[in-house]
């Protein structure tokens, strides 16, 4: 496995080709007289990550279905677990967007033999307790 994404599992080498950590501080500018200004920490910014990989539909039965599910959650706005390969956990993320292309289309069913997609992710807090749950990804 390369990496979990809530109850998608990349674990083929085409599926994610690259992870990109976006992570920013905060801080408040206080003019000072007669000197340079004076930076107070305000915390953390937003963090961002984007998975970007290749499917290819014809070769892994089901390699488009992560992606439906993936769509499921940015819709419903459930926050989701990221877990890299190591089984590190990465906390939890938000789907801010998905992208996806395809091309070399099936002259059946249009299908893409070949589809490009990006994810961008929010980091987040751990959800409450009573927060929306993955499961409802399922019904």
């Amino acid at each position: 496995m390369l990496c979990c994404l809530g109850p998608v599992a990349f674990d083929v080498k085409n599926d994610l080709q690259s992870i990109d950590f976006d992570t920013q501080s905060n801080f408040a500018r206080h003019e000072v007289m007669g000197a340079g200004p004076v930076y107070e920490d305000t915390g953390d910014g937003e963090s961002t990550i984007t998975l970007s990989g290749t499917l290819l539909p014809f070769f892994f039965t089901g390699a488009l279905q992560g992606i439906s599910l993936l769509e499921a959650a940015r819709r419903q706005k459930v926050p989701l677990t990221m877990i890299r390969g190591d089984f590190t956990p990465m906390g939890w993320v938000l789907i801010d967007s998905i992208s996806h292309s395809h091309s070399d289309l099936d002259a059946r069913d249009g299908v893409g033999h070949v589809v490009e997609y990006t994810i961008n992710l929010l980091r987040v807090a751990t959800p409450a307790s009573g927060a929306i749950s993955i499961l409802r990804l399922f019904q």
